[in-house]
Protein backbone atom coordinates (compact mmCIF):
# COMPACT_ATOMS: atom_id res chain seq x y z
CA UNK A 1 0.00 0.00 0.00
CA UNK A 2 1.47 3.90 -0.88
CA UNK A 3 1.45 6.03 1.94
CA UNK A 4 0.06 9.45 1.93
CA UNK A 5 2.75 12.31 1.60
CA UNK A 6 1.94 14.73 4.08
CA UNK A 7 5.64 16.51 5.22
CA UNK A 8 4.68 20.13 5.35
CA UNK A 9 7.45 22.65 4.11
CA UNK A 10 8.86 23.74 6.78
CA UNK A 11 10.86 27.72 7.94
CA UNK A 12 14.69 28.10 8.04
CA UNK A 13 14.24 28.05 12.04
CA UNK A 14 12.30 24.64 12.37
CA UNK A 15 14.92 22.94 10.09
CA UNK A 16 17.77 24.40 12.51
CA UNK A 17 15.93 23.45 15.59
CA UNK A 18 14.83 19.76 14.25
CA UNK A 19 18.88 19.46 12.96
CA UNK A 20 19.90 20.49 16.92
CA UNK A 21 17.38 18.19 18.20
CA UNK A 22 18.95 15.19 16.14
CA UNK A 23 22.55 16.05 17.45
CA UNK A 24 24.30 18.70 15.08
CA UNK A 25 26.11 21.20 16.34
CA UNK A 26 25.44 24.39 15.42
CA UNK A 27 26.77 27.54 16.86
CA UNK A 28 25.85 30.22 14.53
CA UNK A 29 22.32 30.42 13.29
CA UNK A 30 22.34 33.30 10.60
CA UNK A 31 25.61 31.21 9.33
CA UNK A 32 23.25 27.88 9.18
CA UNK A 33 20.38 29.71 7.68
CA UNK A 34 22.51 31.10 4.87
CA UNK A 35 23.66 27.88 3.98
CA UNK A 36 20.05 26.28 4.06
CA UNK A 37 18.60 29.12 2.00
CA UNK A 38 21.15 29.21 -0.43
CA UNK A 39 21.82 25.64 -0.78
CA UNK A 40 18.94 23.88 0.73
CA UNK A 41 18.02 21.69 3.02
CA UNK A 42 17.61 18.42 1.63
CA UNK A 43 21.08 18.94 -0.80
CA UNK A 44 22.87 19.37 2.38
CA UNK A 45 21.22 15.98 3.34
CA UNK A 46 23.08 13.82 0.94
CA UNK A 47 26.20 15.48 2.81
CA UNK A 48 24.92 15.61 6.64
CA UNK A 49 23.24 11.58 6.40
CA UNK A 50 27.03 10.42 6.26
CA UNK A 51 27.79 11.90 9.85
CA UNK A 52 24.67 10.47 11.30
CA UNK A 53 24.95 7.61 12.97
CA UNK A 54 21.10 6.16 13.08
CA UNK A 55 19.03 6.32 9.68
CA UNK A 56 16.18 5.89 11.34
CA UNK A 57 15.69 8.55 13.85
CA UNK A 58 18.23 10.65 11.52
CA UNK A 59 20.82 11.51 14.55
CA UNK A 60 24.48 12.88 14.84
CA UNK A 61 27.57 11.31 15.60
CA UNK A 62 28.39 12.84 18.79
CA UNK A 63 30.36 16.61 18.30
CA UNK A 64 29.18 16.18 14.75
CA UNK A 65 28.91 20.12 13.82
CA UNK A 66 27.48 21.74 10.84
CA UNK A 67 30.57 23.50 9.31
CA UNK A 68 31.95 20.29 8.85
CA UNK A 69 29.21 19.35 6.50
CA UNK A 70 29.38 23.18 4.71
CA UNK A 71 33.17 21.50 4.63
CA UNK A 72 32.39 18.73 2.56
CA UNK A 73 29.86 20.24 0.58
CA UNK A 74 32.76 22.27 -0.46
CA UNK A 75 35.23 19.90 -1.36
CA UNK A 76 32.75 17.99 -3.30
CA UNK A 77 32.05 20.66 -5.46
CA UNK A 78 35.59 21.98 -5.70
CA UNK A 79 36.16 17.95 -6.88
CA UNK A 80 33.19 17.76 -9.27
CA UNK A 81 34.65 21.43 -11.22
CA UNK A 82 38.34 19.57 -11.40
CA UNK A 83 36.40 16.07 -13.03
CA UNK A 84 33.91 18.42 -15.09
CA UNK A 85 37.16 20.02 -16.76
CA UNK A 86 38.62 16.39 -17.07
CA UNK A 87 35.94 15.17 -18.71
CA UNK A 88 34.96 17.72 -20.93
CA UNK A 89 38.74 17.03 -22.68
CA UNK A 90 37.89 13.29 -22.28
CA UNK A 91 34.56 13.78 -24.16
CA UNK A 92 35.74 15.66 -27.23
CA UNK A 93 38.93 13.72 -27.71
CA UNK A 94 36.25 10.09 -27.74
CA UNK A 95 34.00 12.05 -29.94
CA UNK A 96 36.61 13.24 -32.25
CA UNK A 97 38.43 10.06 -32.86
CA UNK A 98 35.11 8.12 -33.12
CA UNK A 99 34.16 10.74 -35.82
CA UNK A 100 37.40 10.67 -37.61
CA UNK A 101 38.45 6.31 -37.41
CA UNK A 102 34.71 5.61 -38.59
CA UNK A 103 33.82 8.36 -41.19
CA UNK A 104 37.19 7.44 -42.90
CA UNK A 105 36.68 3.80 -43.30
CA UNK A 106 32.58 3.53 -43.57
CA UNK A 107 31.51 7.31 -44.86
CA UNK A 108 29.77 10.15 -43.14
CA UNK A 109 26.87 8.25 -41.97
CA UNK A 110 28.06 5.58 -40.93
CA UNK A 111 26.32 5.38 -37.42
CA UNK A 112 22.75 4.96 -39.63
CA UNK A 113 23.51 2.02 -41.25
CA UNK A 114 23.03 -1.08 -39.39
CA UNK A 115 25.89 -3.14 -40.84
CA UNK A 116 28.22 -1.94 -38.92
CA UNK A 117 25.89 -2.56 -35.66
CA UNK A 118 26.56 -5.68 -33.09
CA UNK A 119 22.74 -5.71 -32.27
CA UNK A 120 19.59 -4.91 -33.92
CA UNK A 121 17.99 -4.07 -30.96
CA UNK A 122 20.42 -1.18 -29.53
CA UNK A 123 21.24 0.34 -33.16
CA UNK A 124 17.26 1.09 -33.18
CA UNK A 125 17.51 3.03 -30.00
CA UNK A 126 20.59 4.88 -30.87
CA UNK A 127 19.13 5.91 -33.80
CA UNK A 128 16.06 7.13 -31.94
CA UNK A 129 18.32 9.02 -29.49
CA UNK A 130 20.12 10.50 -32.67
CA UNK A 131 16.68 11.37 -34.42
CA UNK A 132 15.62 12.94 -31.29
CA UNK A 133 18.78 15.16 -30.24
CA UNK A 134 18.93 16.69 -34.12
CA UNK A 135 15.59 17.66 -33.87
CA UNK A 136 15.46 19.11 -30.95
CA UNK A 137 18.63 21.03 -31.62
CA UNK A 138 19.39 24.45 -32.16
CA UNK A 139 22.71 24.69 -33.19
CA UNK A 140 23.66 26.84 -36.74
CA UNK A 141 25.31 24.02 -38.19
CA UNK A 142 22.38 21.36 -38.15
CA UNK A 143 19.53 24.06 -39.33
CA UNK A 144 22.39 25.16 -42.09
CA UNK A 145 22.51 21.57 -43.09
CA UNK A 146 18.78 20.52 -43.11
CA UNK A 147 17.53 24.15 -44.71
CA UNK A 148 20.54 22.99 -47.85
CA UNK A 149 20.24 19.48 -47.79
CA UNK A 150 16.90 18.91 -46.15
CA UNK A 151 16.32 16.21 -43.46
CA UNK A 152 15.61 13.02 -45.54
CA UNK A 153 19.49 11.94 -45.18
CA UNK A 154 21.50 12.23 -41.53
CA UNK A 155 23.89 15.28 -41.16
CA UNK A 156 27.40 13.39 -41.13
CA UNK A 157 29.16 12.45 -38.38
CA UNK A 158 31.10 15.23 -37.82
CA UNK A 159 28.31 17.25 -37.31
CA UNK A 160 25.43 14.97 -35.85
CA UNK A 161 27.76 13.82 -33.19
CA UNK A 162 28.45 17.62 -31.91
CA UNK A 163 25.01 17.11 -30.27
CA UNK A 164 25.02 14.11 -29.15
CA UNK A 165 25.45 13.18 -25.03
CA UNK A 166 28.17 11.39 -23.73
CA UNK A 167 26.13 8.74 -22.94
CA UNK A 168 24.18 8.44 -25.99
CA UNK A 169 28.22 8.46 -27.53
CA UNK A 170 29.61 6.17 -25.48
CA UNK A 171 26.36 3.52 -26.37
CA UNK A 172 27.24 4.15 -30.15
CA UNK A 173 30.80 3.07 -29.82
CA UNK A 174 29.95 -0.16 -27.36
CA UNK A 175 27.56 -1.39 -30.52
CA UNK A 176 29.90 -0.69 -33.12
CA UNK A 177 30.20 -4.40 -34.87
CA UNK A 178 32.99 -6.61 -32.82
CA UNK A 179 35.63 -6.92 -34.71
CA UNK A 180 36.26 -4.02 -36.78
CA UNK A 181 39.51 -2.75 -36.58
CA UNK A 182 38.54 0.98 -35.87
CA UNK A 183 36.81 0.24 -32.89
CA UNK A 184 39.79 -1.56 -31.47
CA UNK A 185 42.14 1.76 -32.97
CA UNK A 186 39.95 3.91 -30.59
CA UNK A 187 40.41 1.94 -27.45
CA UNK A 188 44.55 2.52 -28.60
CA UNK A 189 44.44 5.93 -29.20
CA UNK A 190 43.28 6.41 -25.39
CA UNK A 191 46.04 3.92 -23.96
CA UNK A 192 43.66 0.88 -23.84
CA UNK A 193 44.69 -2.43 -24.93
CA UNK A 194 40.92 -3.24 -26.81
CA UNK A 195 37.34 -1.90 -26.73
CA UNK A 196 36.45 -3.97 -24.25
CA UNK A 197 38.30 -1.86 -21.82
CA UNK A 198 37.40 1.19 -23.23
CA UNK A 199 33.49 0.31 -23.06
CA UNK A 200 34.04 -0.28 -19.02
CA UNK A 201 36.16 3.49 -18.88
CA UNK A 202 33.46 5.50 -20.71
CA UNK A 203 30.93 3.79 -18.75
CA UNK A 204 32.22 4.96 -15.81
CA UNK A 205 33.08 8.15 -17.09
CA UNK A 206 29.81 8.69 -18.06
CA UNK A 207 28.17 7.84 -14.94
CA UNK A 208 31.21 10.43 -13.04
CA UNK A 209 30.03 12.94 -15.73
CA UNK A 210 25.97 12.84 -15.13
CA UNK A 211 26.70 13.00 -11.00
CA UNK A 212 28.56 16.11 -12.20
CA UNK A 213 26.24 17.87 -14.22
CA UNK A 214 23.68 17.22 -11.96
CA UNK A 215 25.76 18.86 -8.67
CA UNK A 216 25.32 15.43 -7.06
CA UNK A 217 27.72 14.16 -4.61
CA UNK A 218 30.50 12.57 -5.67
CA UNK A 219 32.73 12.00 -3.13
CA UNK A 220 31.83 9.06 -0.10
CA UNK A 221 30.10 7.03 -2.60
CA UNK A 222 29.81 3.64 -4.13
CA UNK A 223 29.40 3.44 -7.72
CA UNK A 224 27.18 1.02 -9.48
CA UNK A 225 29.89 0.42 -12.33
CA UNK A 226 33.30 -1.31 -11.04
CA UNK A 227 36.40 -0.47 -13.54
CA UNK A 228 37.60 -3.44 -15.66
CA UNK A 229 41.01 -3.93 -14.56
CA UNK A 230 43.72 -2.80 -16.01
CA UNK A 231 46.74 -4.48 -14.90
CA UNK A 232 49.49 -3.16 -17.58
CA UNK A 233 48.96 -0.03 -19.11
CA UNK A 234 50.69 1.73 -22.27
CA UNK A 235 50.89 4.86 -19.97
CA UNK A 236 51.94 5.14 -16.43
CA UNK A 237 49.23 3.28 -14.34
CA UNK A 238 48.70 1.96 -10.89
CA UNK A 239 50.48 -1.19 -9.43
CA UNK A 240 48.10 -1.34 -6.37
CA UNK A 241 44.55 -1.78 -7.82
CA UNK A 242 41.80 -2.00 -5.50
CA UNK A 243 39.90 -5.09 -5.00
CA UNK A 244 36.66 -6.08 -3.62
CA UNK A 245 33.95 -3.09 -3.04
CA UNK A 246 37.34 -0.52 -3.06
CA UNK A 247 36.93 -1.20 -6.72
CA UNK A 248 33.56 1.01 -6.82
CA UNK A 249 34.59 3.73 -4.62
CA UNK A 250 36.12 6.83 -5.87
CA UNK A 251 39.94 6.07 -6.19
CA UNK A 252 39.48 3.76 -9.00
CA UNK A 253 37.02 5.87 -10.77
CA UNK A 254 39.50 9.17 -10.64
CA UNK A 255 42.15 6.74 -11.82
CA UNK A 256 40.19 5.75 -14.83
CA UNK A 257 39.41 9.71 -15.08
CA UNK A 258 43.20 10.27 -15.07
CA UNK A 259 44.69 7.34 -17.24
CA UNK A 260 41.91 8.07 -20.22
CA UNK A 261 42.99 12.29 -19.31
CA UNK A 262 46.59 11.82 -19.98
CA UNK A 263 46.26 9.90 -23.23
CA UNK A 264 44.07 12.64 -25.21
CA UNK A 265 45.82 15.66 -22.61
CA UNK A 266 48.96 15.21 -21.24
CA UNK A 267 49.73 18.47 -20.53
CA UNK A 268 46.68 18.19 -17.47
CA UNK A 269 47.29 19.46 -14.46
CA UNK A 270 44.65 16.62 -12.61
CA UNK A 271 47.02 15.41 -10.59
CA UNK A 272 48.49 18.98 -8.94
CA UNK A 273 45.08 20.17 -8.80
CA UNK A 274 43.52 16.94 -7.00
CA UNK A 275 46.24 17.47 -4.14
CA UNK A 276 45.62 20.85 -3.77
CA UNK A 277 42.33 20.19 -3.21
CA UNK A 278 43.04 17.44 -1.04
CA UNK A 279 45.87 19.65 0.90
CA UNK A 280 43.14 22.16 1.17
CA UNK A 281 40.42 20.06 2.90
CA UNK A 282 42.46 17.68 5.39
CA UNK A 283 39.60 16.44 7.40
CA UNK A 284 38.38 14.94 4.55
CA UNK A 285 37.90 11.11 4.73
CA UNK A 286 40.49 9.63 1.84
CA UNK A 287 40.10 5.82 2.91
CA UNK A 288 36.39 6.20 3.08
CA UNK A 289 36.39 7.27 -1.12
CA UNK A 290 39.17 4.01 -1.36
CA UNK A 291 42.25 6.08 -1.66
CA UNK A 292 45.18 3.39 -0.98
CA UNK A 293 48.12 4.22 1.33
CA UNK A 294 50.71 6.34 -0.37
CA UNK A 295 48.43 6.72 -3.49
CA UNK A 296 50.35 9.53 -4.27
CA UNK A 297 53.62 7.21 -5.06
CA UNK A 298 52.08 5.38 -7.93
CA UNK A 299 53.08 6.74 -10.98
CA UNK A 300 49.81 7.33 -12.60
CA UNK A 301 49.98 10.14 -9.67
CA UNK A 302 53.71 11.35 -10.14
Amino acid sequence: MVNFFNKPATSFQDQIALLQQRGLIITNTATAEHHLRHIGYYRLAGYWQIFQHDKVRHTFIPDTTIDQIIELYNFDRQLRLLLNDAIERIEVSFRALIIHEMCTSYGPTWFSDEQYAEQTNWFKENLTCINKELERSSEEFVIHHNRKYGKDIHPPAWKTMQVLSFGTLSKIYHNIKTGIPEKKAIAAALGLPNEKWLDSWMQVISVLRNYCAHHSRVCYRIYSFPPKDLHRGRLPWIKNIPGGILKQHLYYQLCVVKYILNSCSPDNNFNQKLKELIAKYPSINLNRMGFIPDWETEALWQ
